[in-house]
């Protein structure tokens, strides 16, 4: 099988794709990448639906789906579409079909856009055992062939699209006794469909490969995509993590999976799910397209003869000088990147060890030490400290001071430290200090481009400090990656052997450079993102830092908001407890609601980490129907499944162990269950 899943790993560029339709919007071709959400409504309820259709109107919702899970349901389209009309609503909107070919026939006639669920159109999944020939897989192929094809003939005589969304969730049971639970299941499920679809001339067909684990999301894209390469097929592809949670963490589980695809050039149109009111994912999707679609913008500019570009546009339009870089790295499975063990003082990173975290605090002499220490004891009991402290000195003055405390022990962390410019020119003058820590950050082109003596001479310096149980991070900027081959060879010319690199703000294409340039050489990498901008530093962090260390990359996290250290070290781990590398509180799994649910999803969910969220490592997910919920967590310890109205079942891994439990009692009884199975601690 190829490896090529998309157009370079080393150079952004977008994936070329038909153009579908979706009314008067275009998804793919030459298309912005758009943005979508789901109401959450009962679609028998015209003015509630209507509602909300309307606030996601004003938020910026470009396409809107909602649930047809019955006859009931497709009988009232017809009166939504009224509606719309009479209040002048002008959107397109999609036809969510779990189960129900005969919901998906009448529906089609109502929407611009439909969407099958492979798992479960046709198909049966009630996770029995069951192994098939080779001819009962074909008999069943044409069972589905013969039940699909009045959709596709239909859809095509309208102008309808449709989506062929694959969940990891809701693979069949005969996908999952031939592939099993895996990305290949999820691809071969979705092309089964789309050949059926090509056999009858039908391809305006948006294709999606959803998952709640980040990883499982990115590595199932790929490998749909480098299956299209080799079949020649050029759908546009529907990006979203799906049962993301809520708040923070599900918008880092969002930003990481839907951002490392977008950072491939994958992905034509996203939504963005939350345990949240609808209008709340909108913005969420818009500030993780915002630098795709100014990429494509500028792409746009260029391609039609547009001669003016301003400076970001200019940073935009990127001309690529990696075109001799090869995949070194197995895209479609996880594997951590080798890099040798780093000693700082006793603290190793790299190799086997874990992801380590350094949090920036700005040096404030002797207050300092008191706030740190504060935040240690206040994390301790979760496990969210920091392995490394990282000052910024800017002043002879915080240079002297931070060395005197640190030989009175006055922080129980190691150390490490970033020299001011002008520290940085003078470093000899300050040798006897800066040997105090444990590690030191080297903006590597402040000497390089002063002077060859001046490269030369901290090289020198560097040697003796790292054969002392000392680290030194060589630092560059994200412009500065041509710099890495002459530093590297330097550093390999002097077998220094404590050494790791850094690239700072770098987006996902150029660490991956890095680490190519890394690959033989087994340096430690550290992954650093800073911004004063939290919202930026959120969004940014989890795809750059995050979407890394799913390709493996990463053997330490920095990440920065100087006025917010604790905050920055929360972000740290909430993105390493996303890229489940690092687990360091309770893990939940939560869909986003629509009107399958059974229940008040948000609150119960609100109710259900109340009780729950000092579980450290414990995976939980919160499902409002069935349709996704065994399969999408399959990976959870525990599960709590809307089965009816009051009604829940409780699941321990894919397995019902309380059935029809009373909403009321529904929580407590799931923490009986934790405690039953040995995975309850009370809170202290």
């Amino acid at each position: 099988m190829s490896t090529k899943y998309n157009e370079s790993p080393f150079l952004y560029k977008r994936r070329p794709t038909r153009e579908v339709k979706v009314g008067d919007v275009g998804i793919g071709g030459k298309n912005p990448i758009r943005v979508q959400s789901m109401i959450t409504s009962n679609t028998r309820d015209t003015e509630e639906s209507i509602s909300q259709i309307k606030d996601l109107i004003q938020v910026g919702s470009e396409i809107i789906r909602l649930t047809v899970p019955s006859q009931a349901d497709a009988d009232n389209l017809p009166n939504i579409r009224k509606r719309m009309k009479e209040l002048g609503l002008h959107v397109p909107l999609v036809a969510d079909i779990h189960f129900t070919p005969q919901v998906a026939l009448k529906s089609v006639e109502w929407v611009e856009k439909v969407r099958i669920n492979p798992g479960n159109f046709a198909d049966k999944k009630k996770f029995d055992v069951y192994e098939y020939t080779d001819q009962e897989y074909e008999e069943e192929l044409e069972r589905i062939e013969e039940v699909f094809t009045p959709l596709v003939l239909r859809a095509k005589e309208l102008g309808v699209a449709m989506r062929i969304g694959t969940n990891h969730g809701s693979l069949s049971d005969r996908i999952m006794n031939r592939f099993g639970d895996t990305p290949l299941g999820m691809v071969e499920s979705a092309l089964e469909f789309i050949k059926i679809a090509e056999r009858n001339s039908y391809k305006d067909i948006v294709v999606s490969m959803k998952a709640s684990n980040p990883q499982v999301m990115i590595h199932a894209y790929r490998l749909l995509v480098s299956r299209f390469y080799e079949l020649g097929m050029d759908y546009p592809l529907h990006l979203g993590v799906t049962e993301a949670g809520d708040g923070t963490d599900g918008r880092i589980k969002s930003a990481i999976g839907i951002g490392a695809l977008l950072e491939d050039g994958l992905g034509d149109t996203i939504r963005v799910s939350l345990t949240e009111d609808a209008v709340h994912e909108i913005p969420v999707a818009i500030e993780l397209v915002k630098k795709y679609n100014q990429l494509w913008l500028a792409t746009e500019k260029a391609e039609n003869g547009f001669k003016n570009p301003n400076q970001n546009e200019r940073e935009f339009i990127q001309i690529s000088n990696q075109s001799n870089l090869k995949e070194f790295r197995d895209p479609f499975a996880y594997s951590r990147f080798y890099s040798r063990e780093t000693n700082a003082d006793g603290l190793l990173f790299g190799d086997g060890n874990p992801v380590r975290v350094e949090t920036t605090y700005p040096f404030l002499a002797e207050s300092t030490s008191e706030t740190i220490l504060s935040d240690i004891q206040k994390n301790a009991k979760s496990g969210r400290i920091p392995d490394l402290i990282h000052f910024q000195i800017q002043t002879e003055m915080d240079l002297l001071v931070a060395s005197e405390m640190t030989k009175l022990g006055r922080f129980p962390l190691p150390i490490s430290i970033t020299l001011s410019s002008d520290l940085q020119k003078d470093y000899e003058g300050h040798l006897e200090e800066i040997y105090k820590f444990q590690k030191w950050n080297i903006p590597i082109s402040q000497h390089y481009l002063e002077s060859q003596e001046s490269f030369e001479g901290i090289l020198e310096i560097v040697t003796r400090f790292a054969k002392d149980k000392r680290s030194i991070e060589w630092m560059f900027g994200a412009n500065e990656l041509n710099l890495v081959p002459i530093v590297l060879k330097e550093t390999q010319k002097r077998n220094i052997q404590n050494v790791c690199f850094s690239l700072k703000n770098a987006d996902l294409i150029q660490i991956r450079t890095l680490a190519y340039h890394l690959r033989e050489s087994d340096y430690a990498i550290v992954l650093h993102w800073q911004s004063e901008d939290w919202d930026d530093l959120l969004y940014s962090s989890s795809i750059q830092v995050g979407g890394s260390l799913l390709d493996g990359i990463g053997d330490l996290v920095r990440i920065e908001h100087h006025e917010s250290p604790i905050d920055s070290l929360y972000l740290s781990f909430d993105i390493l407890q996303a890229t489940r590398l690092r687990l360091t509180k309770t893990e939940y799994i939560s869909c986003p609601s629509c009107g399958r649910t059974m229940f008040d999803l948000q609150t119960t969910t609100a109710k259900i980490k109340e009780k729950t969220s000092h579980l450290k490592g414990v995976k939980i997910a919160v499902m409002g129907c069935i349709v996704n919920g065994p399969g999408e967590m399959a990976d959870a310890d525990f599960g709590y499944v809307g089965a009816g109205i009051g009604k829940v079942h409780l699941y321990k891994g894919k397995e019902i162990v309380r059935k029809g439990v009373p909403e009321s009692e529904a929580p407590d009884q799931l923490i009986e269950l934790i405690r039953e199975n040995g995975m309850w601690t009370d809170p202290e």
